[in-house]
């Protein structure tokens, strides 16, 4: 881990935080992603219960850890990241404390205009708090690092489709991505990607299944998943393959780089149009020669909820075998392994027919 000193600690919802700024800046980017052993009562004081649970836990993290961090930086995914900064500027202790304002359209100029506007801001708030310049020699330095990461990621994300790479540890991976120096990640990374070469086959009596919806921020859920027999091959997610899926293009202004780069990325819910989202997908599906789709949400997780049906529905029209679960903020669900395990029951059944 990095020194207090060069850590900012960062909250977003769909990868909506240009990490690339804060290398360029000589900061280590931390992704918070709560603790879901850790009670959130702390942040419960601010919240309602009926509030986004992993928000919660964040929040509660941050009010923990915040005195071992040098600065926060929060982007503007759902509403829950919106509208939660407010608490967290009145109640988190900390040197720093920045908003980046997303746009929720990626498809008009002017949002592409509107957004370089809220990054050029952003960088002139931490060259001014921390003293530092952040040239455009050093955004181009900090996107090549960045791009090495994603090259490693793409590649051991692909090892999913023919090793027998537990679930577990490519969360793992995609975890380390989002919270560790970078530089130091790169060599990890590769001997990673060596260690999984030399894995068995991909197990005969697991399900290739892509995973949609919310991020998922704790291990058990993909080991209850591994246990279940379901292998998650292909996903959307940013502590997974959103955070890999696209490069950081090369162009002239890395500020355009860095904005073309979440036009190319898989779509959140959490952006307009949709479309694009089921688009991702069903091309997923079908390239990887998947068995299913598990399409999930946290509970109070609105957007992903609300897409769920429309989804659903549009697998169902595609033949494409897939089901929806609301899961809960908790280490151990029985109740979720069931509907696992029926979902895989029904794999099976296909897979015989």
């Amino acid at each position: 881990m990095c020194h207090m000193e060069s850590i900012i600690a960062y909250f977003d919802s769909s990868h909506d935080l240009p990490e690339e700024i804060l290398m360029a800046a000589g900061k280590h980017p931390f992704k918070i992603l709560g603790d879901i052993h850790t009670p959130s009562d702390p942040a419960d004081k601010y919240l309602f219960e009926t509030f986004c649970p992993a928000a919660r836990s964040i929040l509660t993290e941050a009010l923990r850890s915040s005195k071992n961090w040098n600065g926060i930086t929060v982007a503007h995914g759902c509403d829950a990241t919106h509208r939660q900064f407010d608490i967290w500027k009145r109640h988190v202790k900390t040197p720093f404390i920045y908003f980046v304002n997303n746009p929720l359209s990626r498809t008009s100029k002017s949002s592409r205009k509107f957004y370089k506007i809220e990054l050029e801001a952003f960088i002139q708030a931490l060259e001014q708090h921390y003293n530092v310049e952040i040239s455009k020699e050093n955004l181009q330095h900090a996107i090549q690092t960045s791009n090495q990461v994603k090259l490693i990621l793409q590649k051991l994300g692909k090892l999913r489709e023919i090793q027998d790479i537990p679930n577990r540890e490519y969360f793992e991976v995609c975890k380390m991505a989002v919270q560790e120096n970078k530089l130091s990640l790169i060599p990890k990374l590769h001997q990673k990607f060596s260690e999984w070469q030399r894995y068995p086959e991909f197990p005969s009596d697991f399900s290739k299944i892509l995973l949609t919806g919310s991020d998922v921020t704790y291990p058990e859920f993909m080991v209850l998943l591994d246990k279940a027999k379901l292998r998650v091959v292909r996903d959307d997610l940013s502590i997974g393959e959103r955070y890999y899926a696209a490069l950081i293009p090369d162009m002239e202004d890395p500020l355009d780089a860095l904005i073309e780069y979440q036009y190319l990325i898989p779509r959140p819910s959490t952006k307009h149009p949709a479309d694009s989202r089921l688009e991702y997908l069903v091309e997923a599906y079908k390239s990887s020669h998947l068995e299913g789709i598990l399409s999930q949400n946290l509970k109070f997780c609105e957007p992903y909820a609300y897409d769920s049906v429309w989804l659903s529905d549009t697998f169902k029209t595609k033949n494409i075998p897939a089901i929806h679960l609301e899961r809960d903020y908790i280490a151990e669900d029985q109740q979720m392994f069931t509907r696992l395990e029926a979902f895989k029951e029904l794999l099976d059944s296909q897979r015989r027919a």
